[in-house]
Parts: C-alpha cells; structure tokens; sequence
C-alpha cells in the first residue's frame, strides 16, 4: 500500500521539477550589458565621483565582443570567441558616462547601460558682489 503511494508521489510530484529543468536549458540568454553599482555618489556638486563598476554581459551566441565608452568610443576592453565577460572598471568621473557593448565583426551595437552620477550637495552659493556699504 505505502509502496504505490511513494510510486504515485514520486511519479506526479517529480514531473514539475524534471519540467522546470528541461526549461531552463532551452530559454535564451538576455542580451544585456549591466553595471553594478550603477550610481556614483560624490560630496559636492562638480566633484569627481570615484568606484570600481563591474560590467556584465551576456550574449545568444559565441563571438567577438568589445565594450567602449559611448561618448568618446574608445575601447575599454575586447572579449575573441566569447559568451559572456566581465570588467571592473576604475570609475573617476564628475558626470554620468555610458557604455555598449558592440560585435567587432558587424559594428553592431548590442547592449547599452550607464553610470548615473548623484551628489550629498549641490552648490546653492550664490556669487557675492563686492560692496563698499
């Protein structure tokens, strides 16, 4: 009796989990570029900010990647035959930098994210005036 009961459980209860599995396996990798941490906080308003950022990307398929820097596009690091990468960048900036991620074959772009740069301060003087009285 208990036999059939465990073969029942073990049949049913076991089939979502072996599913869940399978499905996994064939669901696509996210074409996405992230930044961890994706915010910068500096003292005072104009002050450099500065972090280590690290840079993820994943990618469908197998090939040759480059990530650069969207306004200047200089190339900050390449990956040859690769699928995903990673790079920690030595973030220095007093503004919000952007980066893609490119396909060095087709100079495709294929992935954007940014760095946004926040400060504790914003400067609120006001410039004084020489007077005499």
């Amino acid at each position: 009796m208990y036999f059939r009961l465990l073969l029942v459980i073990l049949l049913f209860g076991g089939a979502p989990a072996v599913q869940a599995k399978e499905k996994r396996h064939t669901e696509p990798v996210d074409l996405t570029l992230q930044a961890s941490p994706n915010k910068c906080v500096a003292l005072r308003e104009g002050s450099a900010c500065y972090a280590v950022v690290t840079l993820d990307w994943a990618q469908n398929k197998v090939g040759d990647y480059c990530l650069r820097n969207q306004a200047t596009k200089k190339i900050i690091q390449c990956w040859l035959a690769k699928q995903t990468g990673q790079y920690a960048y030595e973030f220095n900036s007093d503004q919000t930098l952007q980066f893609e991620l490119i396909n060095t074959q087709t100079g495709q772009v294929l992935g954007q994210t940014q760095v946004l740069v926040n400060w504790v301060y914003t400067n609120k003087q006001k410039k004084r005036r020489w007077r005499l009285f």
